[in-house]
């Protein structure tokens, strides 16, 4: 698995909004909880459907390998009565021109069980249409987060006319 995604924000600020777990629960599909249960791994809930088969998940997702603010490896596995989800992958952050970031991954996801039965091809198009949805998300809380940075909270920019 792997894709490309851009911002409209220094590697700062995109890292400290895809590494803050309160901002990751909201941003992932279907996500019910998200608790931290130990150094940078959590415990995640999630109702989850691919074609016909929908089941509720048990994730661990860890956070390995973080080099601020250039990359970390994620770690997640997810358990269901219909299946499981198995994926291990790179996050990259590179910085681009006019302050802008372009997040990467790379990574390999294993599924099994009932889940599996829906064919790797509506699984792969199921996959792309929640790392886009997550990543959408994201932008969206990364805009707010640099708009709450430029602005001090409660002022806003009001738009001048000529006349």
């Amino acid at each position: 698995m792997q894709g490309q995604w851009q911002f409209e924000a220094e590697r700062e600020l995109v890292w400290q909004t895809l590494t803050d777990p309160n901002i990751v629960a909201q941003c992932i599909p279907g996500c019910e909880k998200m608790e931290l249960t130990g150094d940078d791994t959590y415990l995640a809930t999630m109702a989850v459907g691919v074609g016909s088969v929908k089941g509720r998940f048990t994730a661990t997702i860890r956070l390995t390998d973080q080099q601020f603010p250039e990359r970390y490896r994620l770690i997640v596995e997810a358990k269901s009565p219909v299946g499981f989800v198995k994926g291990d992958g790179i996050i990259a952050l590179q910085e681009m021109p006019e302050g802008q970031t372009q997040v990467s991954i790379e990574g390999e996801v294993q599924v099994g069980g009932t889940l599996a039965s829906v064919g790797s091809r509506l699984l792969q198009a199921a996959a792309n249409a929640q790392l886009n949805h997550f990543f959408e998300a994201m932008r969206q809380q990364v805009a707010q987060r640099k708009g709450a940075t430029a602005a001090p909270e409660g002022v806003t920019e009001k738009p001048t006319a000529e006349v």
